[in-house]
């Protein structure tokens, strides 16, 4: 059993920003607040000057996976993550192929499940190769695992097809 002592809990979500300390264990959060007891078997950090927030969502990520795994892959890049904060990385679909198709994303989820330190959910392409051309089939995608619908880097030019996506979403 560990414990955090002397550090800045910070929870926007309940209101909480306070020093105080964690106490937890290989299975989780034992207690948690400024005025807790710590048991004698417990083992110290000092979080002076450090702040403890619940787990970052990312929801932007850039990964070379899948197509560019010499630039980085899913297990890299959730270890960067997890090594500042992150515990959720929401990526982008602007890969090599694009995520653009329902095999895709459920093999990203799959393969994030087997390699990734943290979460990791995949965004679709509104449109088809993100060329903003012919729209997706977000229904297909969101059962496969897509989280959200976007087309990266690139707008979609065509009106009638962003306000489809944006009825649809």
């Amino acid at each position: 059993m560990r414990a955090i002592t002397n550090t800045r809990l910070f929870d926007p979500a309940s209101g909480l920003d306070e020093v105080g300390a964690i106490v937890f264990d290989n299975e989780g959060i034992i207690a948690c607040g400024k005025n807790i007891s710590l048991p004698p078997d417990v083992s110290i950090i000092d979080g002076t000057g450090l702040i403890t927030t619940p787990g970052l969502v990312d929801m932007q990520v850039f990964i070379g996976e899948p197509g560019e795994e010499y630039r980085e892959t899913l297990a890299t890049a959730s270890q960067a993550a997890a090594a500042g904060g992150v515990t959720t990385m929401i990526m982008m679909p602007d890969t090599q192929p694009v995520i653009d198709d329902a095999a895709l994303v459920d093999y990203i989820s799959r393969r994030a499940r087997g390699t990734a330190l943290v979460n990791v959910h995949p965004m679709a392409g509104i449109t088809k190769g993100l060329d903003g051309v012919m729209m997706n089939e977000f229904g297909l995608l969101h059962e496969a695992g897509a989280v959200a619908f976007t087309d990266g880097s690139r707008s979609v030019m065509n009106a009638r097809i962003m306000q489809k996506a944006m009825s649809y979403a």
